[in-house]
Order: structure tokens, then C-alpha cells, then sequence
């Protein structure tokens, strides 16, 4: 697990605080165990490895949905409403309804553009013109400008090792983008290019959520209010583009995909909140390695697939790249 076991110290010390007080007067053998998981860093590594399915999932399902009937911009509002929703029972149910104060009306409109509305819209734009295994190989740099962003705002120290894995990774997505050979066909390349877009703006999101988070608030009220506000500016977008759809015609492929969006979306986002609540936003970063692997692999056994020798040359070269990233912090 080298690179998945790194820790980095979180700037909500408020909330910490407050959840070990929590845990002091409401101790039963559950919330014993569940903390004792967090402690020795099981649950993150669990947490980490459904997100990275979640995250792998998610681009076969907006390659079915957008080549299926479903245009781009509803696609993105539906899977927003629809996770709202499923997260606004949950929220109600356990009584951790999104708080409506200014700190955190502001993260949910950072977050909900930064984490919804500018990476979905991309993702969702080239996804049927891009094979569904190639867009996870583009977000695996991800961690690597995390590091940089961390490095910027002074979460983190400059190391050789990390820099010198960001270069690996630089170096694998050049491999794709700059040879004529690479892709099946040579227009491609832009639209990758691209989707590099969602690579800034997920790893924006990262730096930032430790930062913006209110003390003391719980991972699912945050993901809801997100989600909700998300779903308003989602809305305006659909307005203003006049590509309205509500799920037209015969319930078909891409109608069930829309679905499947809502639930993934619900339970990413969730996760995403938590697992940087509980780690930071570095090792949030590894979570590039399970969705970069799970996205080939999807889109090579449900799509059929097949990558040139410069493709896998750079996915070697991205996975020893993240590999250093995570494996500096360590040293």
C-alpha cells in the first residue's frame, strides 16, 4: 500500500475537537470500533478505494448516457438534483441538514462549481468523443497538482521526489497527446486536452475543501449543500443553453444511466468530503490509482477498447508518477 498509507495533518482543528468530545460522552461499541478503524487508517484506505470505483464508473456511465439520447448539460443537472435528493433523506434522516451560515453558503458554491459544474460539464462534453479509458489516464494528474496547489498556498514542502513524479506524469500525458500514433484519431487530442480542464479544477477542489470547511461539519450535510447549490446553478445553466430534458421518450439505456449517475454521484461526493476531512488532500490523491486502473479496464471489457503502445507506455509512466508523489510525502 506504500503510496495509499500517507496521512497529511488537517487544518480543521475545530471539528476534530469537537468529534472527539462526541465520542468521549456518546462512546458505545460502534462508534469504539468505527474510531478505532479512522485511527489506524483502515476506514480511509476502504473509503479510498470505493470512491476510486465510484470515480472509474462514473466515465463509462456518461460515455452510455451522452451517446444515448441524453444531452450533456441535463445530464450533469439530473445526476445533481437526483443525488441531492437521495442526500437530502439521508441528511433529514440523521438529522444533518445542510447549515445555512455565510461559511458555508460560500464553500457550497466554491465546491459545487469547482466539484460539479466546471468538471462535470467537460467530462460529460467530451465523453462521446473520447474512448471512456482514456479520460481517468488524464485525471491521474491530479495529485500531482494538488502537490503544487498545496505548495502555493503552503500546505506542503517542495520535495524532489514528489516534483520529479509530477514530471513522470507530465511526461505520460505528453506521451498521448503529442505523437500522431497515439490516439485512434489524431482530433482527438484537443478534446483530451480539454479534459485537463477537470484535472485543475478537481484538484482545486482538493487544496481548498480543508481550508473552506466550517468547524464541526459533518461530511454528508456538506456533500447535500453542495449537491442542492449545484443543482441551482445546473438549472441556470440548462435555462440560459435552452438544452432542456427531462428524461424524453421511452425509458431507455440512457435514461438508466441517468439514474445510476444519481446514486454514484451521491455516495462520490460524500465520500470526497470525508475522506479529505480525515486525511487531507493528498492522500485524497491516491484515489487516481483505483479510478485511472478501473477506467481502462471498464473501457476496455464493456466498450472494446484498444490502446497503441504509446497509451500503455504512458500509463506506466503515470502510475510511477503518482507513485512518487505519494511516496515522497512518506520520506
Amino acid at each position: 500500500m506504500g503510496g495509499l498509507s500517507i496521512f497529511v495533518p488537517r487544518r480543521d482543528n475545530g471539528a476534530s475537537a469537537d468529534s472527539s468530545d462526541q465520542d468521549v460522552n456518546n462512546s458505545t461499541p460502534a462508534r469504539t470500533s468505527a474510531a478505532g478503524a479512522e485511527r489506524s487508517g483502515v476506514l480511509p484506505i476502504v473509503y479510498l478505494f470505493v470512491l476510486g470505483f465510484c470515480f472509474g464508473v462514473s466515465f463509462v456511465l456518461n460515455k452510455i448516457a451522452t451517446t444515448n439520447g441524453v444531452p450533456f448539460i441535463p445530464y450533469v443537472f439530473w445526476q445533481s438534483i437526483g443525488a441531492a435528493l437521495i442526500l437530502g433523506v439521508a441528511a433529514a434522516g440523521m438529522r444533518q441538514l445542510p447549515a445555512v451560515t455565510a461559511a458555508h453558503l460560500r464553500i457550497y458554491v466554491v465546491m459545487a462549481l469547482l466539484n460539479v459544474a466546471i468538471p462535470y460539464l467537460v467530462l460529460a462534453y467530451v465523453a462521446p468523443k473520447l474512448p471512456a479509458s482514456l479520460l481517468p489516464i488524464g485525471l491521474a494528474l491530479v495529485p500531482g497538482v494538488i502537490y503544487l496547489m498545496a505548495l502555493a498556498f503552503r500546505l506542503e514542502r517542495f520535495g524532489w521526489l514528489r516534483f520529479g513524479g509530477i514530471g513522470l506524469g507530465l511526461a505520460g500525458v505528453l506521451l498521448i497527446l503529442l505523437p500522431k500514433a497515439s490516439l485512434p484519431e489524431p482530433g482527438m487530442a484537443g478534446w483530451l486536452a480539454l479534459s485537463l480542464l477537470a484535472t485543475f479544477s478537481f484538484s482545486l477542489r482538493a487544496v481548498l475543501v480543508p481550508l473552506m470547511r466550517p468547524p464541526a461539519t459533518p461530511s454528508l450535510s456538506l456533500a447535500c449543500g453542495l449537491l442542492i447549490t449545484a443543482s441551482v446553478i445546473m438549472l441556470v445553466i440548462m435555462a440560459a443553453s435552452g438544452q432542456w430534458w427531462a428524461f424524453d421518450g421511452a425509458f431507455g439505456i440512457g435514461h438508466g444511466m441517468v439514474l445510476a449517475a444519481m446514486v454514484n454521484n451521491a455516495l462520490l461526493l460524500v465520500l470526497i468530503f470525508e475522506i479529505i476531512r480525515l486525511t487531507g488532500p493528498v492522500f485524497f490523491g491516491g484515489v487516481n490509482y483505483v479510478s485511472m486502473l478501473i477506467g481502462v479496464a471498464l473501457g476496455i471489457i464493456i466498450f472494446d477498447e484498444r490502446h497503441t503502445m504509446w497509451v500503455w507506455l504512458a500509463i506506466a509512466l503515470v502510475l510511477a508518477g503518482l507513485y512518487l508523489v505519494n511516496r515522497g510525502k512518506a520520506r
